[in-house]
Formats: C-alpha cells, sequence, structure tokens
C-alpha cells in the first residue's frame, strides 16, 4: 500500500446525526487546538504539501460515552473554521474487521482506526493529535521519540497493530510519537487537550534548535 494522504482503508457506515455531534465545550476545545495546529503549519492543507491534500486530524473521547470518540471528517483540514457538519461520531468499532458504525454528514478521518486502537489501547487517553512536522519527524531519532516501523504506512492495519505495540512498551501519558511509514505523521495523546497539545509543541520547539 502507498503511504498517500486521505486514502479510506476501512469500511464504515454512517448515519445521519440526529443532534449535535458534541457539546459545544468541548467543540470549542477542539476548535481552539485545530486553529493552533493550523497555525503551527502542523495541519491543514497546502498546494506545496502531500499533492495539496489536507493532513492532520483531531479527536476526543467521549466523557459521557467512554466507547464512543469524535475526530473531525476526512479531508476537513483545509476547512478554515470547522463547524459540527465537519466532524463525525464514532459509536462503534472492531478493530478486527477494519468496519466502524459513525454518524454525523461527512466521511471519518483516515486515520480513524489508529485512533480507535489508541483509545481501545489506554482508557487514560482522551485527545488524540495527527499532526504532520517534517521537523520533528526528521529529527525522531534525535529527539529520541517512540517511532513505529517503516512498513506500517498510514491507515493500514500494521500501522493500528504497530500502535497498539508501542504503547504497550512506553507508558507515560501524555507521548508524543513518530509513524516512520507515514512521512511526516507524529501522533500525540493524553487525557486532556492542554497534556496533548502542549507536548507536540514541545517537540516542535526542540526541533527547531
Amino acid at each position: 500500500m502507498a503511504d498517500s494522504e486521505g486514502i479510506i482503508r476501512f469500511a464504515y457506515d454512517l448515519q445521519p446525526s440526529v443532534s449535535s455531534i458534541v457539546d459545544e465545550e468541548l467543540f470549542a476545545q477542539l476548535k481552539a487546538w485545530r486553529t493552533i495546529l493550523t497555525k503551527l503549519s502542523l495541519l491543514g492543507r497546502h498546494p506545496r504539501r502531500y499533492d495539496g491534500l489536507g493532513f492532520g486530524n483531531l479527536s476526543l473521547r467521549d466523557p459521557e460515552r467512554p466507547g464512543e470518540f469524535i475526530i473531525t471528517a476526512s479531508q476537513s483540514s483545509g476547512i478554515r473554521r470547522i463547524d459540527q457538519r465537519n466532524i463525525t461520531r464514532i459509536t462503534n468499532y472492531n478493530l478486527q474487521r477494519f468496519w466502524v458504525d459513525a454518524c454525523g454528514e461527512e466521511p471519518p478521518s483516515s486515520e480513524t482506526m489508529t485512533h480507535a486502537m489508541i483509545y481501545a489501547a489506554d482508557p487514560r487517553i482522551s485527545w488524540v493529535f495527527h499532526a504532520h512536522s517534517p521537523e520533528i519527524w526528521s529529527r525522531a531519532a534525535a529527539l529520541a521519540l517512540p517511532c513505529t516501523p517503516d512498513t506500517a504506512v498510514n491507515g493500514s492495519g500494521e500501522l493500528v497493530q504497530a500502535v497498539s505495540d508501542l504503547l504497550n512498551r512506553y507508558h507515560s501519558r501524555p507521548i508524543v510519537f513518530a509513524t516512520l511509514g507515514h512521512t511526516d505523521g507524529i501522533f500525540a495523546c493524553g487525557p486532556t487537550a492542554r497534556d496533548a497539545g502542549g507536548l507536540l509543541v514541545s517537540y516542535l520547539a526542540k526541533s527547531l534548535v
């Protein structure tokens, strides 16, 4: 499989939502961090990056229904200001079948299964940021970042399993890790948005020294 942005490699059932996808307080946090990551070029869309496709996504675990999570929709990273039409609720997922049940107006991110594995692997994690940073990614070894192997490409079953293995080896939270089989791919995970986002930004700063 090629390392390509935006390719959804899992099957899904998307149903219309009968109410808002997530409450406004949590959505405000998601939008705020999305704005920060966009300003830092860790998320977005640029004609000279990744064939002009959108890159990066964010998700959060529903605190009221911890088996569900909310994720930004596929190829929504280039939208300047998102609303609840641009996020999707994952109500159920099967990591073996590579299947998700979702509700919303737009398909879930192509990295949904990786986010699902992270939430399944550790109940302490409530926020996941998937960024693209050539600065951090190219210096992953120098920064002593945990990494998934270069054989595990984005959105694949191999990457999902590699992420599970990585989280079992590295127990500190929040955590930032690089996906060597997904060019420039960086994941930041933590109990809060501030935990995940703050650690991600700190690694960006270290990578620029």
